[in-house]
């Protein structure tokens, strides 16, 4: 998903995931291209069993996220 803070920077949101301890968890990052930096970084404090069931959860909530803006 991508997201425009403001029209003089190049801002996006990525949901990945990672494994923790056997499960997984997924991971938001805002990232800042023109400035070259990461601005935001999110951990889930669920974890999932499923590496899929992360990534669409993570999605789900970078959603809510953007809705909310």
């Amino acid at each position: 998903m991508n997201t425009q803070a403001n029209d003089s920077e190049d801002v996006r949101a990525f949901v990945q995931t990672a494994e923790q301890a056997g499960e997984y968890v997924w991971v938001i990052t805002l990232v800042d291209f023109g400035a070259q930096k990461v601005k935001r970084a999110m951990v889930s404090d669920d974890t999932f069993a499923m590496r899929a069931a992360a990534q669409d959860a993570g999605e789900a909530h970078l959603k809510a996220l953007a809705q909310d803006r």
